[in-house]
Order: structure tokens, then C-alpha cells, then sequence
């Protein structure tokens, strides 16, 4: 009979391994009492040993409940010291200066202006929709994978949604192993899809992956790698710089008792599975703190500073509900707007943090929140229904401005709208992107506001000959490209600007106005073909208004003279 029991005995023990060791395997949880998971892994570990041990020494006539007593209090007593310790009484100056110190700069500092054909208007839930269509256009990919999860990034200079292959199944993990190659998206065109399985010769081959099972499983052989005892968030699909794929898993610690998590960064060769801790990530990788860690450091920036007891909401601000991803000359930041506690309308400022390096920006102003921009620009196609993306910051001519798609109900940009984030009710649509910036900048002008904001803008007047000229054709808009004789500069026209630039051939001798506000982009305010006679219509795009813009109109000659008379003055005068 005592055999028979100590080797039931025997059997619960090993059954208690097992399930101690399956409870490691499948949630993987941090093995550290620094995170509250890792505390109740541990304490369970130890509650189910010391009910082993009461079950070994225990007979009828004595129980020996000390050990999962002693297990049980010692876990709540650990929970209520832990509570205690971190606790927003002792640690709320550790969680108003997490963040680092905020810069306070203008936009125009920290929103550049670009391109229009390089803005990212292109949401992740489009890409999504593109990137799912490119799988199904191989059956024998889409019998067997599936899409994962994407991000944008920047590679090489191009802003690009880069979604991993995954396996559809235990079945065709078991299978295949691995998954062929990647899928991109382009931020700028949804149009430009490309699956990409090869890289100079090589092929692509994703073994490490979150749909992989075993040891081939991501996070389990993150952890088999040696972190077992360290936070791991945010698993994210990034290529390097040659277009090889790595996932970017960050690491992270508490800055106070099981809360507050500071990001590091962890990378993994997705066929490889090597594994290598950065603490000063390489450029190529975006993003090593996560939205949500950044999130949360912000709201405790603007709701603690004057600490925990500021019952009048003195300085308090608050962040709103939406933060987006923008790059800034290539550096990868969070940006959300920022309102006085209490206002849901209207924002007193932006803040922007890069995703590298923490380092935080803010501007003040008054304006309007990314929700009240989006429905500014829902209600100029509301006949339509179409729904409004989340709204980028954009610089136009230093105006800071929303710029967002307008999409049908199959997520299909059917428009654009760009809208004024001082006075939401500025708000214009178009087919394009370079209909929807040439409206922006008439409604400007329409309003009385001026055109350009920067201190550095002149408007110049050139006549010489056209040495190549092309047009772009874009849903029906069409636009103008020229070259002219003595300007290396590449100048832009809208159709709409003068009946005689589909008539403008290479050799005809033309006068342009056109602003430069140091920005690199050359758009052409006026335009006269001196080979065509004839008057200007009223319909025609006008020059923009010098007088209401505070533009400097620029007469390059005259300018020349004025200034070697001013240095042979000077010079005669020393």
C-alpha cells in the first residue's frame, strides 16, 4: 500500500514538472521578479513545489501546511511592499522626467517641407489591402502563407510598408519550414507593390518567425538565446539597408516597481536566428521604443508638472487620441497634438519624439486636432461617404497643415484633402495630390492669409528658353515639367495655371515667377509664352498676390548691380 502511494506520489511530482515546464513553454513569460509576470511565475513555481513537498511529508495524522503558506505569504507580502514602493506618491518625479527633456522649437523647424509626390498619404490598412492582393496573385504563395504584421520604415530613402510571409498553419510550418521573401508597399503610391524573395542572388528565406513553431517559434528562441529574464515587446519586420530582412524586438526594464518600461533593442536575423543587443541601434532600425511606451511618457509629461497633488490642473496638458509616424530627414518620429486638459477640439501645441533616440520636441500653437481636421475634410465629400485617414503634419510653404486621403468603403483612396491646422476650416480636396497643394495655396490666398511664412521667401521673375518640357497625366490632372536655358532647376506648373502651357514647345521663349523659400521645390506662380500672343483669360491662374503673401519680388540684374556698388563703396571706403 505505501509503495503504491509514494509512487502515485512520484507521479504527481513529475506531472507538476511537466506542467511547470508547459506553462514556461507556451507563455514564455520573463523570469525576473522585476516584472509582475515574472513574480507570479515564480511564486507559482514555488507553490506548486511546497504542495509537493506538503504532499510528501504529510500523513493522516499530521498535515505540513507551512511551505505553500509560507509560498503565499511571502508573494503577498512582496505585492503590497512592491504596491507601496512604486506607487505614484514616490516615483511620480521618476515618471514626469522619463520622457527627457522636451526641446521647444518651431514647426517649421520640426515639420519640413517636401515634395508633394513624396508625402506618405498612404495608410496601413491600404497597404494591407494592396500586400493581400499580391499574395493572391500566386495561388501556390497564398495556399500556404499568409500576410503578417507591417511597418513602415524607411529604406534607402524610400518610405515603404514592409510586411513578412507567415505560415497559414501548423501544417505548412511543418511542411515548408520556412516562408519565401517579403512584400512592399510604397507610403507614397498604393500602386507600387513589389514581392520581393531574392536579394543579389540570394534567396530569401524566413525561418524565425511568430507563426514558426517549436524552436523556431520567435519569441521562444529569443528567449533560448539567453533572454529569458529580460521584457520583450513590439516584434517588428525592418530591412537593413541592402533590403535584408531582420525582425526588431525591443527589449525592456521598469524605471519604477513592475511599471514605467524603458526601451532597449534586440535584433534577429530572421534566417539565421542570430541574435545581437544594441544599445546604440544601427541607422537602419526605426523604431526601438514603441508607440505605446512613448505614449504613456508623454501623458505623464503633461499630467505631472507641478507632481501629484495639483488639484487646479496648473500647466496640465494632455495628449490626444491619435499619434502618428512621420519621418523627418530621414529619422523616424511619433507625433501627436497636445491640449490643455479639458479642451477635445482644439490643441495648444504638437509634440514630436524620435523612435531611436528619444529625443522630444514640442511646438506651441494653437490649432486644431487630428479628429476635428478629419471631420473638416469628411464634410467636403460628404455626399460620398468617404472616410478620412489618420492626418499627417505637412509644411506648406512653412503653413502647417493636415494632409490626408479621402477612402470609399473598400478602403480605395478615391480623393485628397489638405486642411489648416490654425483654422480647420480651411479645407480643400482634389483628385491629386498636386491639385489638392495648388487648391490649398488659392484657398490661402482666398482667405487673406499669407501664402508663405518663411522669413527666406522671394519670388523671382526669369524669362529664357524652354530646353525640355513633358507633362504628367494623373487621374485626369495634368501637370507640366520644364527645363529652361541657364536654370538647372526642374520647374512645376498645374493646366490650370495658362491656356498656353499645352501649347509650349522646346525653343519657345517663356517668362515664369516662381517662388524659392530655400526649400529645393521650384513651383512656377506665373506663366507667359512670349511665341504666343494673346491675352490672359479671367479663368487662368492668376501670379499670387506679393502684397498679401509678404513675398519679396526679386529682380536678379538689378539685385547684381546694387550689390557690386555696394562692395566697391565699401571697398573705396576702408
Amino acid at each position: 500500500m505505501e509503495q503504491k502511494l509514494n509512487l502515485i506520489k512520484t507521479i504527481i511530482n513529475i506531472l507538476s514538472l511537466v506542467f511547470i515546464w508547459l506553462i514556461w513553454y507556451l507563455i514564455l513569460p520573463t523570469i525576473s521578479v522585476k516584472y509582475l509576470s515574472g513574480l507570479f511565475f515564480i511564486a507559482t513555481i514555488a507553490f506548486i513545489l511546497a504542495l509537493n513537498i506538503t504532499m510528501w511529508f504529510s500523513d493522516e495524522d499530521r498535515i505540513i501546511w507551512q511551505p505553500p503558506a509560507i509560498v503565499g505569504g511571502l508573494t503577498v507580502l512582496i505585492l503590497i511592499i512592491g504596491s507601496i514602493a512604486g506607487c505614484r506618491l514616490f516615483t511620480v518625479d521618476t515618471m514626469y522626467r522619463q520622457l527627457g527633456e522636451v526641446e521647444t522649437i518651431q514647426f517649421n523647424d520640426m515639420i519640413k517641407q517636401i515634395d508633394v509626390s513624396q508625402i506618405p498619404i498612404v495608410d496601413l490598412r491600404l497597404a494591407q489591402k494592396q500586400a493581400d492582393k499580391k499574395i493572391g496573385e500566386d495561388p501556390a504563395l497564398g495556399s500556404r502563407a499568409k500576410l503578417g504584421n507591417g511597418a513602415l520604415q524607411n529604406v534607402n530613402g524610400d518610405l515603404i510598408y514592409v510586411f513578412p510571409i507567415e505560415h497559414s498553419s501548423f501544417w505548412t510550418w511543418k511542411k515548408f519550414q520556412t516562408t519565401p521573401g517579403y512584400i512592399t508597399v510604397s507610403a507614397c503610391n498604393p500602386n507600387d507593390v513589389q514581392y520581393v524573395t531574392s536579394i543579389n542572388g540570394e534567396d530569401i528565406e524566413n525561418r524565425y518567425l511568430s507563426s514558426s513553431s517549436f524552436s523556431y517559434n520567435l519569441k521562444r528562441h529569443i528567449r533560448n538565446e539567453g533572454y529569458f529574464d529580460v521584457g520583450l515587446t513590439d516584434y517588428t519586420y525592418e530591412l537593413d539597408d541592402t533590403g535584408r530582412p531582420y525582425y526588431v524586438v525591443t527589449t525592456y526594464e521598469n524605471v519604477t516597481v513592475w511599471d514605467e518600461p524603458e526601451a532597449t533593442g534586440v535584433v534577429v536575423d530572421v534566417q539565421t536566428g542570430e541574435t545581437a543587443h544594441y544599445t546604440d541601434p544601427p541607422e537602419w532600425i526605426d523604431i526601438v521604443h514603441p508607440e505605446s511606451f512613448i505614449e504613456n511618457q508623454i501623458d505623464n509629461w503633461g499630467k505631472f508638472v507641478h507632481g501629484l497633488f495639483n488639484w487646479s490642473n496648473k500647466d496640465k496638458i494632455q495628449r490626444t487620441d491619435r499619434t502618428s509616424t512621420v519621418y523627418v530627414d530621414g529619422d523616424c518620429y511619433y507625433f501627436t497634438g497636445m491640449t490643455s486638459v479639458g479642451s477635445d477640439q482644439s490643441c495648444i501645441g504638437f509634440i514630436m519624439v524620435n523612435t531611436s533616440n528619444k529625443h522630444a520636441m514640442i511646438s506651441y500653437m494653437s490649432g486644431a486636432t487630428e479628429d476635428a481636421a478629419m471631420s473638416s475634410a469628411e464634410g467636403l465629400v460628404s455626399d460620398f461617404g468617404y472616410k478620412a485617414t489618420e492626418p499627417l503634419p505637412i509644411n506648406v510653404n512653412g503653413i502647417p497643415t493636415y494632409v490626408m486621403a479621402l477612402k470609399d468603403n473598400e478602403e480605395l483612396i478615391k480623393a485628397y484633402a489638405m486642411v489648416n491646422i490654425e483654422n480647420y476650416s480651411i479645407a480643400v480636396k482634389g483628385s491629386t495630390l498636386y491639385e489638392t497643394s495648388r487648391a490649398y495655396m488659392q484657398a490661402m490666398v482666398a482667405n487673406g492669409n499669407q501664402l508663405v511664412a518663411s522669413n527666406e521667401a522671394f519670388q523671382y521673375t526669369y524669362e529664357g528658353a524652354v530646353k525640355r518640357i513633358s507633362t504628367v497625366i494623373d487621374n485626369g490632372f495634368t501637370s507640366y515639367y520644364m527645363m529652361l536655358e541657364g536654370k538647372d532647376n526642374i520647374f512645376t506648373a498645374s493646366s490650370s495655371l495658362s491656356y498656353e502651357l499645352p501649347l509650349t514647345q522646346v525653343g519657345d521663349i517663356v517668362t515664369v515667377s516662381y517662388i524659392d523659400d530655400k526649400n529645393g521645390t521650384i513651383d512656377i506662380s506665373a506663366f507667359d509664352n512670349k511665341n504666343i500672343s494673346g491675352s490672359t483669360s479671367d479663368d487662368e491662374t492668376t501670379a499670387i498676390d506679393s502684397d498679401i503673401n509678404n513675398i519679396t519680388n526679386v529682380d536678379p540684374n538689378a539685385s547684381q548691380k546694387t550689390w557690386e556698388q555696394m562692395t566697391e563703396d565699401y571697398n573705396n571706403n576702408k
